[in-house]
């Protein structure tokens, strides 16, 4: 991989540690070269080039997000102006709310907005499919991408999945499908695909509506087999496993080929499964390098509404954040037809639900950067914010630490930590991020 003739392509990204597995590279290939392959070591997805297709064309990386991602000129070229507020970038308005179809909001994680708004551009005729992702059937752990063109595909793809997922490979479909098309996906998803419309023909106009979800960050398969074992359940045993579902903020429920049914909570309890991955165990470390908590190149970004007054609410809300006059439309339209519940917010109140995450991912993040730096790591180009003092700094070494011990090498070291001192250790992560 240090040879020249592999410069220029996403070979230096993955040689960087810098990819984010999104999928983008394989996705935009115009010769097919490079295919996603499963690291088991690492429990991500990383692209391989086929020397022999591919022609060092460079499209590959001209279109990476992992290798460099220009927030602030992405948002002047999507929205045609500066971002208009550091944290949330560009918006029109923002609003809490949920689907008033109780079969979309009680199959999804929180108030079912983003699967609601996928089923209403497929049923309008606005889009001809909608890019999104399933756990297979087969293969209850291993995530499907695929393009649903029905409500019931659309409610087979609800839920949050906490593991890796290459959504963009299935750009390679878009571009050779006629139709208009919208995508539900990470940050890095999009940011990826806005990447790729910028570059690719014809792939601006076919993607129409760009739903984004929140994300503070995503765990490796490695977490989840962690978990697992940690329970004493078998991988081979599992028949169906939802990250999340019954209810708000809801349980990792698993069912067994057996018959026996798990159900773990999500948080608020000691023994609640997130205490492991809230303090970034089984993290790729490229998650810790995104500034993009609140998914600003998105139409619509949804994600859980973290808020005090709904924090005995048992079904759910979601925090919207409408950014492009597309987006407003449709949501209008939608509420207008009492499809959704919603009520507009400030945008401080948007903040509030994400505190946490949004004053980790973007406050932070230059002190993570410099942290990384100093330790020999390969930084990708991406906007950065205030370099921080010393709560900080520790804050951004715990995180490190984090990543760490939960390398394949290392995290037979964590097996003996019962999940009480996992929820302690956060709240010391916590502390230093507020004092921050």
């Amino acid at each position: 991989m240090n040879s020249k003739k592999n410069m220029g392509t996403i070979a230096l990204t993955v040689q960087n540690g810098l990819c984010t597995g999104c999928g983008t590279c394989v996705g935009i290939c115009p010769t097919e070269a490079i295919e996603i392959c499963l690291s088991d070591p690492d429990g991500l997805y990383f692209p391989k080039i086929e020397k022999e297709k591919c022609t060092k064309c460079g499209l590959c990386l001209r279109c990476c997000a992992g290798h460099s991602v220009n927030l602030g000129r992405l948002n002047r070229e999507v929205f045609g102006k500066e971002s208009e507020d550091y944290l949330l970038g560009n918006y029109q308005c923002c609003y809490v709310g949920h689907s008033n179809d109780s079969a979309v909001r009680c199959n999804s994680s929180s108030g079912g907005i983003a699967s609601h708004l996928a089923i209403y551009a497929l049923e309008k005729g606005l889009v001809d499919g909608v890019l999104v992702v399933r756990m297979k059937e087969d293969q209850p752990l291993v995530p499907e991408v695929f393009i649903a063109k029905t409500k019931k595909d659309i409610l087979s793809a609800s839920k949050s999945k906490y593991c890796p997922v290459p959504l963009n490979i299935a750009l390679r479909k878009i571009l050779r499908t006629e139709g208009k098309f919208a995508v539900v996906g990470l940050p890095c998803h999009i940011h990826g695909i806005r990447l790729a419309e910028k570059t690719v023909r014809g792939l601006k106009d076919k993607i129409v509506l760009h739903i984004g979800l929140l994300c503070s960050h995503t765990t490796s398969f490695k977490g989840t087999d962690f978990l697992l074992d940690k329970i004493g359940i078998r991988k081979e045993a599992i028949a169906r496993l939802d990250y999340r579902g019954k209810g708000w903020p809801g349980f990792m429920s698993i069912r067994l080929k057996s018959g026996t049914n798990y159900d773990i909570r999500f948080i608020k309890s000691w023994s609640a499964y997130w205490n492991i991955f809230s303090p970034f165990f089984f993290t790729p470390l490229r998650c810790m390098m995104c500034p993009d908590q609140a998914n600003e190149l998105s139409d619509i970004s949804v994600g859980d509404a973290w808020l005090p007054e709904l924090k005995e609410n048992a079904v759910g809300e979601s925090v919207i954040i409408a950014r492009t006059k597309m987006g407003e439309e449709v949501l209008a339209a939608m509420v207008r037809s009492r499809l959704l519940s919603v009520k507009q917010v400030s945008a401080d109140k948007v903040k509030q639900s994400q505190a946490f995450s949004l004053n980790f991912k973007k406050n932070l993040l230059q002190c993570r950067l410099s942290t990384l730096k100093m330790l020999g790591k390969p930084i990708p180009q991406v906007d950065s914010g205030p370099p921080g003092g010393f709560p900080a700094r520790m804050d951004a070494i715990m995180a490190y630490l984090s990543f760490y011990v939960s390398m394949d090498k290392n995290s037979k070291l964590l097996r003996y930590i019962p999940l009480p001192m996992f929820r302690l250790y956060f709240g010391i992560f916590r502390c230093l991020s507020l004092l921050s």
